[in-house]
């Protein structure tokens, strides 16, 4: 416990292959900054560009849903410009490991993704954008410039650098930078976390697993224009900012795009039903009734060791920065696998008593860290807290049955 303490307190992003150690081929503010968006031509005195929503899919990846721009050019099929693309060619599972996410823009024809989402039964949402015919020209000419071989990739970014910022950052240079200055201006009362996990939480289990592996990078109170890394997100600021209505062009049929219930109301009702689902079946007399329970238990130990053992590749050898400074390495820790091994083995519960007995102590002085220094220990992890203390708890309690049983039968 000591070892994974200093583990955890070391400055993990310094072992790390940092982010700023990768260039990012084409950053987006940079190289919008250094377009002339106000001497553009009139080339296309009819255009028109229209935000493209799409809502949630059925795949991890697209729980957040999608950002695209939408551009009709009189006498011309409509073309979707796209960012976000990657493929699974060689080396991209290597890539994506360590956080070298590095994707692709892309120029599509508009009726074929409509009709793809369609087909995958995604909501998709056009939002016209209020801009001088100019201005849209200037888009046409950077999105055009943006799509070349040679300016295509760029390095992705869970939160910071996706298809919806990608799509932020030209309609804030198209107005001139005052879109980011009246978003920056809304408070959401709000985190990255929270607001991704209104779409995560839906999959609780994916949920927590996320939320155990992401530190505290993005528990930081964001304003609107950061929340905007949402593709709904930033259709409403721009409804709001414009003063106009999206339309529906495809509507999903019976798919809930928010959750039931949060991450932390799913991990309080499982912590409570498995203490008392332990606590009936390590109170039974028969051996194999607490031998089932001690199987499922060893299945959540694995559980925990794999994560964990992940948790400390992403956070020294990886890019992921929102895993660097994770304290739930400190809650749940490889040596879990201890209790696994002795669950698995059915031996008397001591050392597992004694490994939750420290467990708990650290977890106690988090709670009252957090309640102390509330601005220094940000972290959200209510959820993995109250999971890993039922874990402890079951295992200090089983230990004074088992204790209480010994007794009475000499």
């Amino acid at each position: 416990m000591i070892l994974i303490a200093i583990i955890s307190s070391f400055p993990i992003n310094s072992a790390s292959i940092s982010k700023e150690m990768l260039d990012n081929p084409f950053p987006s503010v940079e190289n919008l900054e250094a377009f002339d968006f106000e001497s553009r031509q009139l080339t296309y005195p009819g255009i028109e560009i229209n935000l493209m929503t799409t809502e949630t899919g059925d795949e991890v990846y697209s729980y957040f849903g999608h950002t695209s721009l939408e551009v009709w050019i009189p006498g011309y099929i409509p073309l979707f410009y796209d960012y976000g693309y990657f493929s699974f060619s060689d080396g991209f599972y290597l890539d994506f490991v360590l956080g070298r996410l590095f994707y692709n823009v892309y120029a599509t024809d508009g009726e074929m993704r409509i009709s793809g989402f369609k087909s995958a039964n995604r909501t998709v949402h056009r939002t016209p954008l209020d801009l001088s015919p100019r201005m849209k020209n200037a888009i046409l000419e950077f999105l055009s410039y943006n799509t070349e071989p040679e300016n295509n990739t760029y390095l992705y970014d869970y939160y910071l650098d996706n298809c919806a910022t990608r799509v932020r950052d030209i309609y804030n240079e198209a107005t001139g930078g005052e879109f980011k200055r009246w978003a920056e201006g809304i408070k959401r009362g709000s985190t990255l976390r929270r607001s991704a996990n209104l779409y995560l939480d839906k999959n609780p289990i994916v949920s927590f697993t996320l939320s155990y592996l992401q530190g505290p990078a993005i528990d930081k109170p964001i304003t609107l224009y950061e929340e905007c890394f949402l593709p709904l997100s930033l259709m409403k600021a721009i409804e709001s900012f414009e003063g106009v209505e999206s339309t529906t062009v495809y509507e999903a049929e019976g798919r809930k795009e928010f959750r039931d219930l949060s991450l932390n109301t799913w991990c309080l009702i499982f912590s409570v039903s498995l203490y008392f689902i332990a606590l009936f079946f390590y109170s039974s007399r028969k051996k194999v009734v607490r031998r089932i329970m001690d199987i499922i238990m060893s299945v959540l130990y694995l559980y925990f060791f794999i994560l964990s053992i992940v948790l400390i590749f992403v956070m020294c050898f990886t890019n992921h920065a929102v895993t660097y400074f994770n304290a739930n390495i400190l809650y749940a820790n490889p040596l879990i696998l201890i209790m696994a091994a002795e669950a698995l083995r059915g031996r008397r519960c001591s050392k597992r008593f004694a490994y939750s007995i420290i467990s708990m102590s650290v977890i106690a002085i988090a709670f009252i860290m957090k309640a102390l220094f509330p601005l220094v220990f940000i972290q959200e992890n209510l959820g993995i807290l109250m999971v890993t203390s039922s874990i402890y708890l079951i295992n200090i309690t089983y230990y004074f049955l088992q204790k209480e049983r010994e007794e009475n039968m000499r």
